[in-house]
């Protein structure tokens, strides 16, 4: 039987914070309405600032 070595663990932990962080990405909201600017009113730039036209 192997034994579990400081770089194994190391290398478990590394993989699975990855995988979390990952996985916390593709799951967030925070990019769901991008080309939807009606949701924003009449901003047209990303940091909300009103339209100059």
């Amino acid at each position: 039987m192997a034994r579990i070595t400081p770089k194994f663990v190391y290398l478990i932990v590394l993989l699975a914070g990855l995988g979390l962080a990952a996985g916390d990405h593709l799951t967030s909201r925070s990019m769901a309405g991008l080309g939807a600017p009606s949701d924003l009113g009449n901003a047209c730039a990303p940091c909300g600032a009103p339209c100059t036209e």
